[in-house]
């Protein structure tokens, strides 16, 4: 993490906290780790998780804090992009879930999605990706 006090570090993406909660985890981290102060001018803010990334992929960044199932895509990998592993102390959970709402009652294909993202094809997927299974 203090790779982040770094002088060739310019700028630091993370999502607004503001509204996105990727953004609320990574500042907890950074407040965590007593660093968010000593970096706060290098934060470039993503609206989004997604827009984060985009920063750092762009050179508009010149590291961020992302999701784990964004470090380990194709479009961050194959720039040659290394990631470092935020301990889970240092933030509150991130919880993500779905569901099949009432509006999408008889819609054939949204059950078919309900089924398949509870597969084993589904979950081995997710965990590629960094996404663990609560139950």
């Amino acid at each position: 993490m203090n790779t982040l006090l770094s002088a060739d570090i310019k700028k630091i993406s993370i999502a607004n906290p503001a509204h996105a909660p990727y953004g609320k985890r990574a500042k907890e981290s950074l407040q965590y780790y007593k660093l968010y102060n000593k970096i706060q001018g290098k934060l470039v803010l993503g609206e989004n998780i997604s827009q984060t990334a985009q920063f750092i992929t762009t050179g508009a960044a010149d590291i961020g804090v992302v999701a784990l199932s964004l470090a380990l895509s194709p479009a961050i990998k194959n720039e040659g992009g290394k990631y470092y592993l935020i301990p889970e102390q240092s933030h509150t959970p991130l919880e993500q879930a779905y569901t099949l709402l009432k509006h999408a009652e008889g819609n054939s294909t949204a059950a078919k999605f309900y089924n398949f993202i509870s597969s084993p094809a589904a979950i081995d997927v997710l965990k590629y990706y960094g996404f663990s299974q609560k139950k």
